[in-house]
């Protein structure tokens, strides 16, 4: 969800930590805040303290942190990534299952969905808080598999973040990387089906593939 489908990585996660962390004397820079996009709350916290030292101030950047969060979410105006609504559009007259594996809490995820206009789009929606181990785990890709009921080379993961990727490796799940602000391996982007900056583009590849499947 966040840094693939809505621009919120930028305008939110990392904008809001940089600030955060600024305003505590003890500032993060954007490079190490893009490593622990896509992953848990217990990676985030283990990496800040890993980095910055064990005395960061860390329970009171998270809350500073998610008092501007909380702030710009109610404003109830959270930007789409470029070509989000011609392939939700795209997807859905194709008959396409799709749904939201985030790391985000539930409640915020509802809430950024409602707010962006897309939250319709979706038929099913694991959060971080629905898993016992988030991503590089795969488990937050599997449950709407099983939900689904459908066969792992039917479904196609699209993933922005470096833990992501790894999540859908870990699965042996296909995967597309639409870049965004997070950390990638060159890895990551090896074994994707395709590399793009802009997610419509990955529309010829469904059709083609759809093509190729017709009638199996």
């Amino acid at each position: 969800m966040d840094g693939l489908l809505l621009d919120t990585e930028r305008q939110m996660y990392a904008k809001f930590g940089e600030e955060a962390s600024a305003e505590m004397g003890r500032p993060m820079s954007l490079d190490f805040l893009t490593t622990v996009m896509g992953g848990s709350k217990e990676l985030y916290r283990d990496r800040v303290l890993s980095v910055y030292g064990e005395d960061y101030p860390y329970e009171e950047y998270q809350r500073r942190r998610w008092e501007k969060i909380n702030r710009f979410i109610d404003r109830g105006d959270i930007p789409l990534r470029p070509g989000v609504p011609e392939f939700l559009e795209f997807c859905s007259r194709q008959g396409i299952l799709k749904a939201i594996a985030t790391s985000t809490r539930g409640e915020v995820a509802q809430k950024c969905l409602k707010a962006s206009g897309i939250a319709a789009y979706f038929d099913y929606m694991v959060s971080g808080d629905m898993v016992e181990k988030t991503k590089p785990n795969p488990e937050i890709f599997l449950k709407p598999i099983e939900h689904f009921n459908i066969p792992l080379n039917e479904t196609l993961v699209f993933e922005d973040s470096h833990n992501g990727a790894q999540a859908a490796i870990n699965g042996k799940l296909r995967y597309i990387l639409v870049k965004d602000l997070a950390f990638l391996t060159e890895e990551d982007m090896e074994n994707a089906e395709m590399v793009t900056d802009v997610i419509s583009k990955a529309i010829p590849l469904i059709e083609k593939e759809n093509e190729r499947t017709a009638g199996i």
